[in-house]
């Protein structure tokens, strides 16, 4: 933090009573996010950290060994508590059983606060904790696939009421805009700010609500080094997004000095196609891991077999293993083999056999291979452990992946209709309110002769009858429903573009898949509009009034 910083920083904190202004508003927003974050991420972990720790089971780890080792692995969200419990044991002479009922007593999460009172029952009724681990692995993974399943439950109804709901939004924003060219208020703006409140509220409340109910399924993994496909993004992106923000600004410059009457259609297009390329290749890499995902459940079962069966090295076991099965993890897998055959450093080798699938799954479930290996467990074992515990999330990944592209399928037409039907419909009525205010004003001088005109003295009547039925359209606020319009359209375009990145899952790069496609569906509609209405709209004229 640079001085001048600095010293803003302490006058504002002086003069607050040692704090900044809104610290502890932003502090319970942060730590509200970080708590829905990890209660997402809950579920998942726990069954990562059961797993790990029936693996080093295998090992005739100790009660002591097994706490210390889980307590370390701190990428679980649970193994914090698991190091809370170490630290009451260690630290405070706390036996197992008062440590685990203790820390029980303190956690918010039902599965974790379960999960911790069986364990302290079975060290207290003597069980083994092989035995009791074994068996809770099982109860966790069908905990786990229950609340998974009705997640998706709830993703598909609120999915469906999503659309509904934005619909409805839409059809308000319709109404008022159709309202605002028929009786002209004079509070345009108050007006207009309510149809943004409502749709924006629509849109937040679904998001909201689907996010809440969408099982939490990380994909991609977090190491240093990525994926080819993750790479290729990375580097794009620092060039395509400063490119489309400087695009962006021109434009708007443009559209501001009168060279260019109206850019947002053409905005949108040019965001879309440049975020196309970034969105295919993050698509292309959420298909590789999800595929990736399918094949590593048979490659670490068979690797574990060949290990346990034959009694030899991870290197050795490699060869034997049947690669031609492994149809999209064979290229990374005749990779590890061939540097681990040269001598390479063995973890960093795995390491980056981890990076280059790109996958959260292989990452955590081959790091629990490799350590319940290094402490001396049964290869044959875990390999079976860790390869049922995977599996069932990825058969889980793939029924969500069936709802999922059953809803994209009905979002990005649905976000085309509205669109059109906005704009549309906006069109008309602009192409209205012109046709009629011409016609006004070619009725007015026809009823603005001396009395006593002889035979011209009645269509003063006839005029002032017809323009005073048409003046409804007359007064069409053009210029604040242009913005109007493109406010509206970009609430449904964002609200649409995170609503398919919640629904889909996947990395942030998903982001870039549905704002190509969303943004360059309304920049085509929004630039086609027009035309259209142009050539099959049209307001006959009055003649000989």
């Amino acid at each position: 933090m640079s001085p001048t910083l600095k010293s803003l920083s302490a006058g504002l904190r002086e003069k607050n009573r040692g704090q900044l202004p809104f610290q502890g508003s932003v502090q319970s927003i942060r730590d509200f996010l970080a708590d829905v974050a990890e209660t997402k991420r809950t579920s998942a972990d726990l069954l990562f950290m059961a797993t790990y720790m029936a693996s080093i089971t295998t090992a005739q780890a100790t009660r002591p060994e097994i706490f210390a080792y889980t307590a370390a692995r701190k990428e679980y969200i649970p193994a914090k508590y698991i190091a809370k419990v170490e630290l009451f044991v260690k630290k405070w002479n706390y036996s197992y059983v008062d440590a685990l009922t203790l820390m029980a007593e303190r956690v918010k999460n039902p599965m974790i606060q379960s999960m911790l009172n069986r364990y302290a029952n079975s060290i207290e009724s003597g069980v083994p904790d092989e035995d009791f681990l074994t068996r809770e692995l099982i109860t966790i993974r069908s905990v786990y696939k229950n609340a998974y399943e009705q997640g998706l439950e709830m993703l598909k109804k609120w999915g469906d009421a999503y659309i509904a709901m934005l619909f409805s939004g839409a059809l308000v924003g319709i109404i008022i805009m159709m309202s605002v060219a028929i009786f002209s208020p004079d509070n345009v703006q108050d007006t207009l700010r309510m149809s943004y409140f409502i749709v924006t509220a629509v849109s937040i409340f679904g998001l909201v609500t689907m996010y809440r109910s969408v099982p939490a399924d990380q994909k991609t993994h977090n190491l240093p080094r990525l994926s080819k496909e993750q790479r290729m993004i990375a580097r794009l992106s620092r060039r395509i997004i400063p490119v489309g923000i400087i695009t962006g600004i021109i434009f708007f410059l443009l559209s501001a000095t009168g060279l260019v009457p109206d850019v947002y259609g053409l905005i949108m297009l040019i965001i879309g196609l440049l975020l196309f390329p970034l969105g295919i290749i993050g698509y292309l890499d959420d298909q590789n891991i999800i595929n990736r995902d399918g094949d590593f459940t048979v490659f670490i079962r068979s690797l574990g077999a060949v290990m346990g069966g034959k009694g030899v090295t991870l290197t050795h076991a490699l060869a034997e293993i049947d690669k031609k099965s492994l149809i999209h993890l064979e290229p990374l897998v005749n990779g590890l083999y061939s540097k681990l055959n040269l001598g390479f450093d063995e973890k960093l080798t795995w390491e980056r056999f981890m990076g280059d699938s790109g996958s959260n799954l292989i990452s955590k479930y081959l790091n629990i291979f490799r350590d319940s290996v290094e402490l001396g467990g049964a290869p044959d074992k875990i390999g079976e452990i860790v390869g049922s515990s995977m599996l069932e999330q990825v058969l889980l990944r793939n029924n969500r992946y069936t709802i999922s592209m059953g809803f994209i399928v009905l979002l990005i037409p649905m976000h085309a209709m509205m669109v059109a039907i906005f704009l549309f419909l906006f069109h008309i009525l602009l192409h209205m309110s012109r046709a009629i205010s011409s016609v006004v004003e070619s009725i007015g001088p026809m009823g603005a002769g001396p009395a006593g005109a002889g035979p011209m003295a009645g269509a003063g009547t006839v005029s002032g009858a017809v323009g005073g039925g048409l003046t409804m359209f007359v007064n069409f606020p053009e210029a604040e429903m242009f913005v109007y319009v493109m406010i509206i359209i970009t609430i449904i375009t964002i609200s649409n573009i995170l609503a398919g990145r919640i629904v889909f899952g996947g990395g942030n790069y998903m982001y870039y898949f549905f704002g190509s496609i969303l943004c360059a569906v309304t920049g085509i509609i929004y630039i086609a509009a027009p035309f259209i209405v142009g050539m099959f709209f049209t307001i006959p004229t009055f003649q000989g009034v």
